[in-house]
């Protein structure tokens, strides 16, 4: 649950900091057991960690997330 708060918190951050710049990429993740994440940024190679990185915490052992959407 820790571990939880901390990663919520943490991107809750990041996405006000970028939310201050121009925002050209967002993607959304979803996991295998129905776990999501997004994420959002200048790159779209960091928007796709962010969204696989969310959605990687909340997937139990043995699922895996991927990329559904981007833009």
């Amino acid at each position: 649950m820790k571990r939880f708060l901390a990663t919520f918190f943490l991107t809750a951050g990041l996405v006000t900091l970028a939310a201050g710049q121009a925002s050209a990429a967002y993607c959304e993740a979803r996991g295998t057991t129905g776990a999501s994440g997004w994420g959002r940024s200048s790159s779209s190679g960091q928007a796709k960690r962010m969204a696989l990185r969310q959605c990687a915490v909340r997937t139990p052992r043995r699922g895996y997330c991927r990329i559904t959407y981007c833009s």
